[in-house]
């Protein structure tokens, strides 16, 4: 693919090395917030709307942000599970940032731990369970163990030694009361997966679509990197692939545009490739990114 030249950025963050590895992630309907988190567990909020930034606070316990958080958005609060360091125990932190009305302030909130095995020492997937208040966060580890956060009560319980099956994040859409997420029967977790995760039970999956933006093909020419699932309603997804070019280390990101649509006189769901964009990176010489 040719490579499009990236748009102006609407704002842009960086910070030297000795800050560590920083995490961005958003926060609110349509993204009014761009909450930034790094490994000295310094906090960033970024207002999408005014393009105000603040100081947030610091994270009440120690997470290890090179291994990718896994969270959600529940009620207007930010979930984050994370390990509380690489060199650490084999365990979980669970932190929630959440808005203080009356201060018009954030804190961050320390929540329970999952009642995970010491020997599970990462979490594969998580299913979101949508962003309305009382919704159940669900995650599985690396040995196939699943646990529920009741956000209502704030505890956990096991559900089962079955798996979610999805590699990443799943999100609930709830135009089609399903989870969607990347496959983890796939290498390089190049399929899409539609799921019903509800119940405490095993999943059920509705829908499969092995390769959605044709990438699986030339997966042996780059290194996979972080894979990104977006819905924007109406039955349209976004799907983003970073890539790393084993040869110069080039990164590239490659965005497709998806279409949900039923297929006539029957429940099954296409998923019909719209349009594809590739984006060249040069090596980064600091942390940060842009928007």
């Amino acid at each position: 693919m040719r490579p499009t030249p990236l748009p102006p950025p609407a704002a842009r963050f960086e910070s030297s090395p000795g800050d560590g590895f920083t995490q961005f992630l958003p926060l609110g309907r349509g993204v009014e917030r761009i909450v930034g988190i790094n490994d000295r567990r310094h906090t960033m909020i970024c207002d999408t709307r005014t393009m105000a930034v603040r100081a947030g606070p610091d994270l009440r316990r120690d997470m290890a942000m090179q291994d990718t958080p896994s969270w959600a958005e529940v009620g207007g609060k930010l979930y984050v599970l994370a390990r509380p360091d690489m060199m650490g125990p084999e365990s979980f932190n669970l932190q929630a940032l959440t808005c203080d009305r009356r201060r018009e302030d954030w804190f961050w909130e320390p929540l329970p731990s999952p009642p995970t095995d010491d020997r599970e020492s990462s979490i594969v997937s998580l299913a979101d369970g949508g962003a309305s208040s009382g919704a159940v966060i669900r995650v599985s580890t690396r040995l196939g163990g699943t646990y529920a956060f009741d956000t209502v009560r704030r505890s956990w319980r096991r559900e089962g030694a079955w798996k979610l099956p999805f590699e990443g994040r799943a999100q609930y859409v709830a135009d089609y009361g399903l989870w969607f997420g990347f496959s983890d029967s796939d290498r390089g977790g190049f399929g899409l997966r539609a799921a019903d995760v509800d119940g405490g039970r095993p999943p059920v999956q509705r829908h499969l679509w092995p390769d959605v933006d044709a990438i699986d093909e030339h997966a042996d020419e780059w290194y996979p990197g972080e894979d990104y699932l977006s819905y924007l309603g109406a039955g349209r997804f976004c799907v983003t692939r970073l890539l790393t070019s084993p040869k110069d280390y080039l990164q590239i990101a490659v965005v497709t545009a998806l279409e949900a649509t039923l297929a006539a006189g029957s429940e099954e769901l296409h998923m019909v490739r719209k349009a594809s964009r590739c984006y060249h990176f040069p090596k980064p010489d600091s942390h940060g990114g842009a928007f």
